[in-house]
Order: C-alpha cells, then structure tokens, then sequence
C-alpha cells in the first residue's frame, strides 16, 4: 500500500520542463538571445539534467527556498484548474436559472390570462367558447410545466407559426365585429403570452413578425381606425391588453415606424389620453409610458409630445412622487422620456422661443436636485439640465443661478452619507456625470456642423445597435391581474 506521501512530488512540485519553456519565451521575447543560447545548451546537458533530477527527489514539497517562480507558478496552477471548473459550473447554473426564470415567466403570463378570464365569467357566466377556451390553457399550462420538471430545457425555441399569427388576427377582428370585448382581450393577451414565452433571442424577430402580418391592420388599410376603436373602448382589462401589446411592437425602431405608419401620430395621441386618465402608478399607465418612452427615440414623435404638454405632465409627476408614492417604473421611464424628449432640437426650439416656459422647466428640474427623489430619476434630471445649459439659454441659466446651484448641488451631494457600498456607486456616479456633463467645455475645438450631423444619425445608431442586439426586455409586472 502507497503512502500517504507517496505521490506528493507529482502532485505539490510545478512541471520542470513548463517553466523552462515560459523562462525560453520570456527571452526570446526580450531578445535576450546569448542567455537564450546558453540556456538551452545548459538544458540539454546530461550534467544539468541530473542536478535537475536529484533536486527533484531531494524537494517533495516546495520549501521556503525553492525559487519564488516555483511558488508563483504552483499557485496559478492551482488556482486557474479551480477557476475553470468553478467558471464551467457557473455557466451551467446560470443558463439553468435564466431557462426556468423564463419559464416561472410564461407560466405568470399564462396564470394572468386566466384569472382575468375567471374574473369576467362572475360578470356574464354565459361563454359559448368557454370549454375550447379553458382546454388551450390547460395545454399552454401542461406545456410550461415540462419546461420546469425537466430542468429548464426550453421548448418555445421557434417563432410563433403564420398559421397561428393569422388565426389570432382573424379572431381579434371578428371579436371586434361582434363588439365581443372579453374575446378581444383574449386574443390580444393571448399574442402577448407568445411574446412573453419566445426565447429572447428571438424576440425582435416576432415583433418583426407581428408587423409584417400588419396585427392591426394599418399597413394594408393605411389607415388606423381598427386600434384607435380599442384604444377608445372605455374597459380597463382591454386598454391593459392593447397597450401591454403595442409595448411588445414598441420595443424596436421599426415597430415605432409601424405604430406611426406615414408619419400619422394617432395612436401615440391615444397612447398620451389614456396615460392621463389612469391612476398614478397603475398598470395600464406603466404600459403607456414605456411605449411613449421607446417611440422618444424616434424625433419625428416628439412634436406630439410636446403639443400634448408631455414636459409639464412628467415634471408635474416627479413632484407628486416627493410625497406621494409612486410605481419606480413609472418615474424612471417617465423621466427618461423627458431627457429624449428635451435632447431634440425641435424641443429646444420651442423652448428657446418659449422663454417663459423654459425658465419654469428649468427652474423645477433645479429643485429636484436637493429632493429626496430616486437616484436614476436624479440622473435623468441632470441630463435635462445639461441639455439646457447651453448659451441660448443663458438668460434662463441667469435667472435660476444655474451654475451656482449646480456647484452647490455638488458640494452637497459629495458629503452625503451612503449606506452601502451600491448607494456609494450611485453617488459617484451621479458626482461623475456632473463632472462630465458641467465642466467647462473647451470651444477650441468645437465643430457644431459634426455635433449636427451626428444628432441627425442618432435613428441610424438604434437601427444598427438592434441589428447587433438579439434580445429585448418586454415589460411584464407582478401586480397584473389586480
């Protein structure tokens, strides 16, 4: 029997013949080529060899006066066989956790569908597609519960069939016909559900799907009657299923391009009413404004934004969230729809011409700084300002002693106490993008035809950027169904 010790030497003692050959690199890097010659011959000879051999046998563990080489060389040895199979472990749980995430997902989106439905039938208990309804959940449910029991292996892997898209579309307009409103919102929620349960790398590509089956209709008519009647139909489940929708078909440049199909902005109007006409914080309003804050990227939407008094709804928002509690989504992306919206320079056209307005928006984004608002709503605020400390704007800037209170929004942000090391990041993040965005700027070298330009290319960007990005994030809230 072998002792304990017996294969200590092969197991603690670093590879001889490895190190010689990094020393070998490291001089034929450094051209060190005489030292390299000598090395190699001294290598080779019989005489260094046995010393190698004999040093060997004498060291079964690296002592205290082996070379450091041979410490530092073990040590990564070690540590890099651990950290691949440590990194390889890694990857397989968290493949495993993202695969049964989106599964726990769709199984969400199936449950909503189905309280919903249960939740209509206390209003009318007549249903003659109760029974064909109810059995196509019970598949769906079936379905997502392989996913789980079999550790997470997807089956969604393939895009929703032209068979089923077109099924759906001819459903939702008889429903519509029949003015048949738990039908609709049956099948909008339905698209939706196959959105949610897409693998996310394929998701661009069924928005791309949903346009070219023109889902409502408004390529083929160029008109938008069929969704603006939704819109207009006054019954909460169905504005929660359109808009939930219209997010999904929002979520690229070209699905914008649909929604506002020949430049008409209908449906952003709409998309504006109902925003305003919810309750702060709900659902359906989150659903508004992510729509409105993914059709910001496109400039040619921003007119109806400002028409419709978007700047003073979103400014008029973050304040009542000093006192009053509002949803995080609603804030962040309602503030990063002002940042867009302010950033064109059709709105800082307006404002220049507006010189009374822009003093008031200004002069409200400056309060913010020293509310206790949410540190990714401070941000977004800062970004508006930068947008607006420009030298058109100067007598504003005079006014609202713009640059005095920055510097004091600085001082004072730069001593605050942080409770964690998460809120440490955030402060230095928001004191970099002072630092970034305020400093004096150096005209020298100032070229406003190439700042021009590369704002006019700003659409140009997002395409590409979705060309290279395989996966959206579609919205999908917990508080749902109530």
């Amino acid at each position: 029997m072998k002792s304990a010790n017996s294969n200590l030497p092969n197991s603690i003692q670093p590879d001889q013949n490895e190190i010689n050959e990094y020393i070998k690199e490291y001089l034929r890097y450094s051209s060190f080529s005489n030292t390299l010659e000598c090395f190699e011959a001294e290598i080779k000879s019989k005489q260094v060899s046995n010393k190698m051999l004999n040093k060997q046998q004498q060291s079964k563990q690296i002592g205290d006066d082996a070379p450091r080489l041979f410490h530092l060389f073990k040590s990564d040895n070690t540590k890099t066989k651990r950290e691949i199979n440590l990194e390889k472990e890694q990857k397989a749980f968290n493949k495993k956790y993202q695969q049964i995430l989106q599964a726990g997902r769709q199984i969400f989106s199936v449950s909503i569908n189905l309280l919903q439905l249960l939740h209509s039938l206390k209003e009318t208990a007549k249903n003659e597609n109760l029974s064909e309804t109810l059995e196509n959940y019970k598949i769906q449910l079936g379905k997502y519960h392989k996913v789980i029991i079999n550790e997470g292996k997807p089956e969604g892997t393939e895009l929703i069939t032209e068979q089923v898209m077109h099924e759906h579309k001819t459903k939702l307009f008889k429903n519509f016909q029949d003015k048949h409103v738990d039908g609709m919102i049956e099948v909008l929620l339905s698209l939706r559900v196959n959105a949610l349960q897409i693998a996310p790398e394929l998701r661009k590509n069924l928005v791309y799907e949903l346009i070219r089956n023109d889902v409502f209709n408004i390529e083929a008519t160029e008109k938008f009657d069929f969704v603006v009647h939704l819109l207009d139909i006054n019954n909460q489940s169905l504005r929660h299923a359109i808009t939930s929708l219209i997010s999904v078909i929002s979520s690229t440049l070209r699905g914008v391009e649909y929604l506002t199909y020949n430049g008409n902005m209908i449906i952003i109007e709409k998309i504006i009413k109902i925003l305003k006409e919810q309750e702060n914080g709900s659902v359906t309003q989150r659903f508004c404004l992510a729509i409105l804050q993914k059709a910001s990227i496109k400039d040619t939407v921003i007119p109806t934004y400002v028409h419709n008094e978007m700047i003073q709804w979103i400014i008029q928002l973050i304040q009542k969230s000093i006192n009053t509690k509002i949803h995080i989504f609603c804030l962040d992306f309602a503030s990063a729809t002002l940042a867009n919206v302010i950033h064109t320079p059709y709105t800082l056209q307006y404002l220049e011409k507006q010189g009374k307005f822009a003093h008031q928006v200004m002069e409200q984004l400056l309060k913010f700084m020293k509310d206790q608002i949410q540190v990714s709503v401070l941000m977004h605020v800062l970004i508006c300002l930068s947008y607006l400390s420009k030298e058109n704007f100067a007598k504003q800037m005079e006014e609202c002693r713009f640059v005095e209170r920055i510097s004091e929004f600085v001082e004072y942000y730069s001593v605050i106490n942080t409770e964690n090391e998460a809120a440490e990041i955030d402060k230095k993040t928001v004191l970099d993008l002072c630092a970034h965005m305020f400093h004096p700027k150096d005209t020298s070298l100032d070229n406003s035809e190439t700042v021009e330009l590369n704002e006019l290319k700003t659409e140009d960007r997002i395409r590409e950027y979705e060309n290279e990005q395989g996966e959206l994030i579609f919205e999908c809230f917990q508080d749902e169904v109530s």
